[in-house]
């Protein structure tokens, strides 16, 4: 697989680029996940590690070589914002729009997905009003048909993973990626991707996937 911008890379330092096309092609390549799974991650990743320049816009590129539009890598990032950051977002929209300019369609609204009650009520011990502003972001991100919830999920696990909130966030997105039909296997595709962007922080959260026990105890995940 030829990727987008390869020589451009390798141009900088021909050992990186051999480097940097291996990572990427091996990335690309994961058969776990769908183009679009693929596309979402790599954006979550960007944005969480601020890469919202060259690397963004090689992403997006590659992902519109493969099937995927720029309309869908734009709500993408809508999706992402709250979780990213809505200031890195932004930016991120604004490179996007030099690979297709003009506002992109509204969002089609489909039924909503709440956040879950346990949820809701853990977080309404700790704060109520913190509670009330992260529900009613999950709502809003969760409650629109540009992307599916497994989508969602898998994109979510990686700005977990990079950003290393590996406790209650980390849980709820790999229980919400379960729950849409992910399996081990797509979700440990999710962290191989995310490797390319710091493979420590992989190492931590498959640790930690470990630690939550088996898919009979947990509906979920164990390496």
């Amino acid at each position: 697989m030829k990727l987008v911008n390869q020589s451009q890379v390798e141009a900088l330092d021909p050992a990186f680029g051999r480097m940097a096309a291996q990572m990427g092609q091996h990335a690309w390549s994961l058969p776990q996940l769908t183009m679009r799974e693929k596309t979402f991650v790599f954006l979550a990743a960007d944005l969480c590690t601020a890469n919202i320049g060259f690397p963004l816009l090689t992403h997006a590129q590659t992902a519109v070589a493969n099937g995927v539009s720029i309309a869908e890598c734009i709500a993408a990032v809508r999706h992402l914002a709250a979780y990213a950051g809505y200031p890195t977002a932004a930016v991120a929209l604004q490179q996007l729009q030099q690979l297709q300019p003009g506002p992109p369609p509204d969002p089609q609204k489909t039924e909503a997905q709440p956040l879950p009650d346990d949820v809701r009520a853990e977080l309404a011990e700790l704060d109520p009003d913190f509670a009330a502003f992260y529900a009613e972001q999950f709502d809003q991100r969760w409650s629109n048909g540009d992307l599916s919830p497994r989508e969602r999920a898998l994109a979510c696990i990686a700005v977990d993973v990079l950003n290393q909130t590996l406790d209650e966030s980390l849980s709820l997105h790999v229980d919400l990626a379960t729950t849409s039909g992910a399996g081990t296997e797509q979700i440990h595709a999710v962290l191989l991707l995310a490797a390319e962007y710091g493979a420590d922080k992989v190492w931590r959260a498959l640790r930690v996937l470990r630690g939550r026990g088996s898919p009979a105890d947990r509906n979920t995940v164990s390496p």
